[in-house]
């Protein structure tokens, strides 16, 4: 299922330059950021990604994104150590319109796609319990700034995840009929980053 995601993305991407090759221009961004969920107590987590961009004009990009958030907790119990471990990865297509084309760029976006998130437990450093990969799909809109240098960008930006259940409750979403729109999980974050090759004049 990963595999045909991210070959699809991949795809659209290069119809999208082929299409818009009297401008198109590549874009590597690279992020890192913090997240937290809107249930209450719960913990602020931390994550990273990239993104590859393609600017079909100075002011519109389309692209892919990969990202993973982390998080952990270590436990003592009679002296022993249990630890746990979450993560979890959206892989998605991205769409960005930037309102300018100057130095300050504001703009806004969005990234849609699968979720992937996987648990494991370890007792004294050996792993115990490891949960099969579950996937579900998600979208976050987006919005941020980027200060622009030439070329090379400082970006940062606000975005707020939904992902959603899956109705027949199993591990896999495997198509779009299965999204569960009323079991959704949602969080927020804040991500800061730097962009090499920016469309724009």
């Amino acid at each position: 299922m990963k595999k045909k995601l991210i070959l699809s993305l991949a795809v659209f991407a290069l119809i999208v330059t082929a299409t818009s090759a009297s401008f198109a221009q590549f874009s590597l961004g690279l992020q890192g950021g913090i997240a937290k969920s809107n249930v209450e107590d719960s913990k602020t987590v931390a994550g990273g990604g990239v993104n590859l961009r393609v600017f079909a004009s100075p002011q519109f990009a389309i692209g892919v994104a990969g990202k993973i958030y982390a998080d952990g907790s270590d436990y003592r119990v009679a002296g022993q150590t249990l630890s746990s471990t979450g993560t979890l990865m959206p892989v998605t297509g991205t769409l960005d319109y930037f309102f300018t084309d100057g130095v300050i760029r504001p703009y806004i976006g969005g990234d849609a796609g699968v979720y992937f998130s996987k648990y494991k437990a370890k007792w004294n450093g050996e792993t115990v319990l490891e949960s099969s990969t579950r996937s579900n799909f998600g979208t976050a809109p987006r919005a941020g700034i980027v200060f622009a240098f030439g070329n090379f960008g400082i970006q940062v930006e606000g975005i707020y995840h939904f992902v959603f259940g899956n109705k027949n409750h199993e591990s896999q979403t495997g198509s779009p009929n299965n999204i569960d729109f009323e079991s959704t999980s949602k969080f927020g974050g804040v991500n800061v980053g730097i962009i090499f090759g920016l469309g724009g004049k």
